[in-house]
């Protein structure tokens, strides 16, 4: 891609010639660290988190408007990638759709770092509910699914380090809502996403991510990862969940953990 100037951020979008990659599963599934991993290479682009399909309010709404222009948590995600609000909210009074929205934060992005060439993913675990408006819109994506075991997930969710659920069948519901979005989409679209557990990304880094990178279409330079990136399971719900708790996410989520390999 070429290097743009600022009206040229503003250009009209096709978002069908995009190619890019979506981040997407539960909430507390190592999408984050997947992503830091992936943004090593000085080539690949990707926001903070943008949520531009996580609202079901529709596109230039005041429903949609609220948490996209106005929400803290997406200010200071913008804030990150260097735009400013003045800046955002052009590029937004431009955008028709999501994912122009979309493309032009990239590009954005990519002018603010002198960037000519490059690839972009976003990552959004709760783009999960948007999943066919994006691939209407962008029709030649690729799809990362993270999973990561329930109950580690529930248990996180409890701590509330960035997402805090107090009510047990909430943050069931984190798990067992993104899972069966992104089940319903494989079975139209499964040649183009790929699963990877969490488990089996700590326990081989390179290996895993070399995978990531094939789906993606770029070369992947092992040097650039060690076996000192991987960060072990811990298995928090052990110390965070009480019997009762552990039992409910059991009880709801044991039959869609079982396909992935884990027996709650």
């Amino acid at each position: 891609m070429r290097a743009e100037t600022a009206a040229d951020a503003l250009a009209e979008v096709d978002t069908a010639a995009e190619r890019p990659l979506f981040m997407i599963g539960c909430v507390r599934s190592g999408t984050t660290f997947v992503r830091d991993l992936i943004k090593r290479d000085e080539h690949v682009l990707c926001p903070e988190e943008t949520h531009y399909y996580r609202w079901g309010e529709p596109f230039r709404t005041k429903g949609y408007e609220r948490p996209t222009l106005n929400g803290p948590v997406l200010k200071a995600h913008r804030n990150r990638d260097g735009i400013t609000e003045e800046r955002f909210r052009q590029i937004y009074a431009r955008s028709e759709t999501r994912g122009e929205l979309l493309v032009r934060h990239i590009r954005e992005m990519a002018r603010l770092r002198n960037l000519t060439d490059y690839r972009w993913f976003d990552k959004t675990p709760q783009n999960v509910y948007g999943l066919s408006l994006i691939e209407t819109e962008f029709p030649g994506a690729v799809y990362l699914h993270m999973v990561r075991n329930p109950l580690n997930v529930v248990a996180s969710l409890k701590l509330g380090k960035v997402v805090k659920v107090d009510d047990i069948h909430g943050a069931c519901n984190y798990w067992l809502e993104a899972v069966t979005c992104v089940r319903q989409f494989e079975r139209l679209h499964g040649d183009r996403v790929l699963e990877l557990r969490y488990e089996d990304l700590v326990e081989d880094v390179r290996g895993t991510l070399g995978r990531i990178f094939r789906l993606f279409g770029l070369p992947f330079d092992q040097a650039v990862y060690s076996a000192s990136d991987a960060r072990p399971e811990r298995n928090l719900f052990q110390s965070l969940l009480d019997a009762d708790e552990i039992e409910t996410v059991r009880r709801r989520c044991a039959g869609l953990a079982e396909t992935y390999g884990y027996e709650l």
